[in-house]
């Protein structure tokens, strides 16, 4: 009666396993969408979820005419897209990129102060 019952038991208990895993992976609710076009790429930034989120994007391009590669930092909102960038191609040249997308729960404010707030020393 044992042995039988260890024979259904590892089946089983894999089987259970993998519902398991595959009812945890789930999509991401926030995600990088690539749309190509004749002579350029738009990168949106599209939220699923039901509260707005903030994104931090820094896209690194090779082949592109895009020289300057700062950061990009955007509030999206609940079931949004919201374009980032576009990119457009050198000619004759092989072009792709990487990047790195960052995601926060809510956009933080930096306060920054623009004044002179050291004063000279007086030269003797």
């Amino acid at each position: 009666m044992f042995s039988s019952l260890k024979k259904n038991f590892i089946p089983l208990s894999i089987i259970i396993i993998l519902i398991s895993c595959t009812s945890y992976a789930q999509e991401k609710p926030v995600r990088l969408v690539e749309e190509k076009q004749k002579k350029r790429t738009i990168i949106y930034v599209q939220n699923d979820t039901d509260t707005d989120k903030s994104v931090f994007l820094k896209v690194n391009p090779t082949g592109y005419r895009r020289s300057a590669q700062r950061p990009i930092i955007k509030n999206i909102p609940a079931k949004g897209k919201i374009q980032m960038l576009i990119l457009i191609p050198l000619t004759n040249i092989e072009s792709h990129y990487t990047y790195n997308l960052v995601i926060n729960e809510e956009l933080e404010s930096i306060d920054v102060k623009h004044g002179k707030s050291l004063k000279k020393k007086d030269s003797i």
